[in-house]
């Protein structure tokens, strides 16, 4: 496999993932058996997952797209940008083309 329900996965990582899954020690038990027997968590969790997992992932992404949207529009309105006025407050003391020239000569 070159991925998991789209996350990509290392090739380091895949003989590591093989060992835990597959490895049995001298009590017959794998890491990952151990790992999810630890608590009823780790149960619920992989049951949750392997059920809905690509659900899962689809709401992840659309959170994450609204949260960089929000952030995006948070920070267009601390420059002073206005939907209405469609102009940017230039209350500063330095004018941006003075700026702009400034910086290109530096």
């Amino acid at each position: 496999m070159q991925d998991v329900r789209g996350i990509k996965i290392p090739e380091k990582d895949k003989r590591q993932l093989l060992e835990y899954i597959f490895r049995a020690d001298a009590n017959g038990m794998t890491q990952y058996q151990k790992d999810w027997s630890k608590s009823v968590r780790n149960l619920l969790e992989s049951a949750y997952f392997t059920m809905k997992g690509d659900t899962l992932l689809k709401t992840a992404k659309i959170e994450g797209s609204n949260n960089a949207i929000s952030k995006f529009k948070d920070s267009l309105n601390k420059t002073g940008v206005s939907r209405k006025t469609k102009r940017i407050d230039d209350t500063t003391s330095e004018d941006m083309w003075q700026s702009f020239v400034s910086r290109l000569r530096a």
